[in-house]
């Protein structure tokens, strides 16, 4: 079977159009993967979530990825970026694509894709078997740090409290950009570390030892508090800061990220 990956668009619950890219499994597929991409990134994160996805391909699985709201090749306004959208938005994916065949669902998310992740294995349905969180934004105070003041130094949260949307400088591109009540809300209602928790499923934390966006404290904490579930691993990629090398030309630290990443689903694939 053909494995090159196929560009197109499911229907969201909203009605519009999520686009996506699907990587068709090699044969039979009995599991699916989704990938989930970081704040104001697309759908392949870099073509890494694409390398996991055709390696996987090889063993048996479907795979998705999709461009969230107001990213890559979404026509939809960044207003609606928040933890709701995105989590329908995989959900909306998950049950377009799903095969009865399909005995394994794995999820994988980069940074705030990882603290979708996170939220969706604890509160939607299908449940997950894996997740894998690369650099996952799990810690709520630090998030509202990260997204909480202005370049004046005022509360940002307060502006979309009164407003609807607050207006934050991006500093991933220096852009300015509308961040909703809706997003902050997200930051402030859902304890993904609680959800990590309590979760059953097999899980692997990667994080790079030299981040500095999302310090890798939190993986630690997230990983040393995984008590209930089955297998448990933690990478932390030396001299590798948020990017994993994307960011500063040491793609060997992507391998190594996407080598980590298909070799534990598999292993824990049965």
């Amino acid at each position: 079977m053909n494995m090159e990956p196929i560009c197109e668009t499911v229907r969201s619950y909203r009605n519009t159009l999520i686009p996506v890219t699907r990587v068709p499994a090699d044969g039979e597929a009995d599991a699916l993967a989704v990938f989930v991409h970081g704040f104001k990134a697309e759908r392949t994160e870099g073509g890494r979530f694409l390398t996991v996805a055709l390696q996987l391909a090889k063993h048996g699985f479907d795979s998705i990825m999709m461009d969230q709201c107001g990213c890559g090749e979404s026509s939809e306004p960044f207003d609606l970026y928040c933890l709701d959208t995105s989590m329908d938005d995989v959900e909306a994916c998950i049950r377009t694509v799903l095969k009865p065949s399909h005995k394994r669902l794995v999820l994988v998310g980069y940074s705030m894709g990882g603290r979708v992740v996170s939220a969706y294995a604890a509160l939607r349905k299908p449940v997950a078997d894996t997740v894998v969180l690369w650099t996952a934004a799990t810690h709520p105070v630090e998030e509202m740090k990260l997204f909480g003041t202005d370049d004046n130094g005022q509360p940002l949260y307060n502006e979309a409290m009164k407003n609807g949307y607050a207006v934050y400088h991006n500093l991933f591109d220096d852009t300015y950009i509308h961040l909703s009540k809706k997003f902050y809300d997200g930051l402030v209602v859902y304890d993904v570390t609680e959800y990590l928790r309590e979760y059953q499923g097999n899980v692997l934390l990667c994080h790079g030892e030299k981040d500095d966006t999302v310090l890798p404290k939190f993986s630690i904490n997230a990983y040393n508090s995984l008590t209930t579930g089955k297998a448990k691993e933690l990478v932390m990629i030396w001299d590798a800061n948020h990017g994993f090398g994307l960011w500063d030309d040491k793609m060997y630290q992507s391998d190594i990220l996407t080598g980590k990443t298909t070799e534990f689903i598999l292993k824990n694939k049965n």
